[in-house]
């Protein structure tokens, strides 16, 4: 059983062969692939994971991973702070036969060595957690309330502004001729 900090690579298969568990902290900043959210670098990322051997003998990870980032919503344009809490389900393998061979409850995770990081885990199910467009519930600008008050208007200014219309003015043009 580890607590307290994590290390930076693990052993996969033995982890799993002794029932070993890996719990602690470390910072989004200690993530490579995570440096995009800037505002978040020095946030928490509480790992919780537990290694086995299911009742068929497949090497497996159970357990959390959660932090806190600050993304763009993709509505207002404004930062959106977003919980996540990536529950993870895998089984290890060691080759694509392996993978496809796995109970469809699992995720797999390819192991290609004997020591693997713990940040490439880590990561990965963190940007797995995130949404496929970050949105607030109610943006603070009030932008979804402007537009939903007269969709009319939009529809008017589109018809009047029409970008083809001086294309058919022209083929209007050519016909007459």
């Amino acid at each position: 059983m580890s607590t307290g900090p994590l290390p930076r690579f693990l052993d996969p298969r033995k982890l799993a062969d002794q029932g070993g568990t890996i719990r602690g902290d470390i910072s989004v900043g200690e993530l490579p692939r995570l440096r995009e959210f800037r505002e978040s670098q020095q946030e928490n990322v509480a790992v919780d994971l537990a290694f086995c051997r299911d009742e068929e003998g497949h090497h497996c990870v159970h357990g959390s991973v959660a932090t806190r980032l600050v993304v763009q919503c993709q509505r207002c344009l404004e930062p959106l702070t977003l919980d996540l809490d990536a529950r993870v389900t895998l089984a290890l393998a060691w080759g694509d036969d392996q993978m496809k061979a796995l109970p469809s409850e699992y995720d797999p995770w390819l192991i290609n060595a004997d020591q693997m990081p713990l940040a490439d885990l880590l990561e990965e199910e963190i940007l797995l957690a995130l949404p496929a467009v970050a949105v607030h519930e109610h943006c603070p600008h009030g932008l979804m309330e402007e537009n939903a008050e007269d969709p009319s208007q939009d529809e008017t200014e589109t018809e009047k502004e029409n970008p083809f219309a001086v294309l058919a003015q022209l083929k209007k043009g050519d016909r007459e001729e």
